[in-house]
């Protein structure tokens, strides 16, 4: 039994990432830089290892400082790289910040007020945010699908962190996603109500549009990418998930936790390796029933404390593989495991460090069998920059492109993937949205997107665009531009006006209010402030009313 099964998938699949999970201390560090090592020399990828535990041993494994940009550590096809998840999220949380500052939601009637009650709301929104369990580990995931968006690598091989944030990981797509639907919905609603109270007749209210738009495209884009990482997860062809262990109780146990889960999840476990193992080069108890035989007689040609020695070193070795056959044998009994019998890989415990290049390639020798040789392989061919999962995302959004980019012209609202840039090629892989049409001297259209938490505007080819999303249409609205100041008629305002009334005059949500002072004080809060309704979202205490509230705010 070995990982051949998973080369031969690397050469002949559409096999793209490779989790590294188990229990902490089981050799998982060692396992992942083994397998992206026997991928990069024997598949004829380019492999990117990437470690996102935040105790990170990638460096140690190789002997080589790896920081969160690849770095080939010796190996050739091989590149490696340690993301810090908390990091990565803390630059999430920031692109919000900037993204508040950059706003400036402020007019001369409100000074610098109004710019500092943005920042709150959307400090706000970072502390919902920060708080999903998992969130940060998704975050780093999503930025590395990435890499394989821009063609950067073939495969990306993950080394996690222990089973605890594995397991939380599984869930929080769904968390989230389901949290920023609700915050979408939520703010759309509230907003209108504040527009309606506020009076939309100031210079404030092309900027409060705008602020509007600009969130709820963040939001709309951020829910895409943890989209991807939930179908990346899922992909029963690109996604194989690795379970290591040691034959020991606490960890054969863990494993069959782990197994249960993934299968829950419907992530596809593949293989298991199991780390450490003595059983085949111990002696058998007959064995060591000799031998303390023959210590016990002695022997004229060796010493007394050399046979106590050698008698105390075998006991040992003869007790571990005792232990050993008695879980290895349980694991291959679990229900979990009988899909993936032969891709349980028994590893020996070796008598040396697993460090440095050399070492590793050693290691990675024990776990294959008959590894592709470079006659069987074809040549490694690039298919150019792709988006993965963008035709599952439309059929989940309920709609599907319309157009595909042979046959599409860029028009105003389209949303669009940056591709195949050379000199810029940074924002290869960004989403953006068309702020103008194809010039017909230049050829070229504006492009608008978020990079480093700043807007941009590109002026780019249309061969540099992959089309994703057709323009929304209006809802009876004329757009906002530079210097409008949107007034709705009273027509146009009457009915959001009569349903706020209509929901302060509604019996069941006046009896809950008048029930609460916190429910009154927090209704205040909402209609003073509206996106102020994130900092309720998690107090079981407020969930009856927001839900109430929520279900009879339809328009």
């Amino acid at each position: 039994m070995s990982l051949d099964s998973l080369l031969t998938a690397a050469t002949s699949t559409d096999l793209k990432f490779i989790f590294v999970g188990g229990k902490g201390g089981v050799g998982k560090t060692t396992s992942s830089s083994a397998i992206a090592t026997l991928l990069a020399k024997y598949c004829n990828k380019r492999v990117l290892l990437v470690s996102t535990d935040p105790a990170h041993s990638l460096s140690d494994a190789f002997r080589c400082d790896f920081t969160n940009d690849p770095k080939c550590p010796g190996v050739e096809n091989l590149h490696v790289m340690e993301v810090d998840p908390s990091d990565t999220m803390e630059a999430e949380l920031k692109k919000w910040m900037e993204l508040a500052k950059d706003m400036h939601y402020q007019d001369s009637d409100n000074g610098d007020d109004a710019n500092d009650e943005m920042v709150t709301k959307i400090k706000q929104f970072q502390e919902w945010l920060s708080g999903v369990p998992g969130i940060d580990e998704a975050t780093a995931l999503s930025s590395a699908i990435q890499h394989i968006e821009s063609d950067n690598y073939d495969m990306i091989v993950f080394d996690t962190a222990p089973t605890g944030h594995t397991l939380k990981l599984l869930g929080m797509p769904e968390i989230l996603e389901a949290g920023i639907e609700k915050l979408q919905s939520w703010q759309s609603t509230l907003w209108s109500y504040w527009d309606v109270i506020k009076g939309m007749g100031s210079s404030a209210s092309v900027k409060r549009m705008n602020a509007k738009e600009t969130v709820g495209n963040m939001l709309e884009q951020y829910k895409r990418r943890i989209q991807k990482v939930a179908l990346m997860l899922q992909d029963q062809h690109r996604t194989r998930f690795i379970v290591v262990c040691i034959a020991e109780y606490l960890s054969v146990s863990e494993t069959q936790r782990l197994l249960r889960e993934l299968k829950k999840n419907n992530v596809r476990a593949s293989h298991i390796v199991v780390n450490q193992l003595v059983v085949d080069n111990a002696l058998t108890k007959e064995e060591l029933a000799e031998l303390e035989g023959l210590a016990e007689v002695g022997n004229l040609h060796l010493s007394q404390q050399l046979l106590n020695k050698t008698v105390h070193a075998c006991r040992l070795t003869t007790a571990r593989k005792s232990i050993q056959e008695k879980y290895l044998g349980q694991l291959k009994s679990f229900p979990e495991t009988q899909d993936i019998l032969e891709g349980i890989c028994e590893l020996p415990l070796l008598a040396e460090e697993v460090t440095g290049n050399d070492a590793l390639l050693r290691f990675a020798g024990y776990m294959v069998r008959n590894p592709p040789t470079p006659d069987s392989l074809g040549k490694s061919l690039s298919a150019g920059p792709k988006s993965l999962y963008d035709d599952q995302l439309e059929s989940l959004s309920g709609g599907a492109a319309t157009e595909d980019s042979s046959t599409w012209t860029p028009s105003k609202g389209d949303e669009v993937k940056i591709i195949d840039l050379i000199k810029s090629a940074q924002y290869n892989g960004i989403d953006g949205v068309v702020i103008s049409p194809l010039d017909p001297e230049t050829k070229r259209c504006g492009i608008r997107i978020i990079y480093e938490g700043k807007t941009k505007t590109l002026a780019l080819q249309q061969k540099n665009l992959v089309f994703l999303h057709q323009a929304k249409k209006a809802k009876k609205a004329k757009a906002l531009t530079k210097g409008d100041v949107f007034t709705p008629t009273m027509a146009e305002q009457q009915p959001v006006v009569n349903k706020a009334k209509a929901l302060l005059d509604d019996p069941e949500i006046k009896a809950m209010i008048e029930g609460s002072p916190k429910f009154k004080d927090a209704v205040e809060d909402v209609l003073n402030n509206p996106m102020n309704v994130m900092k309720y979202l998690s107090d079981p205490e407020m969930s009856p009313l927001i839900s109430k509230a929520m279900s009879k705010l339809k328009f």
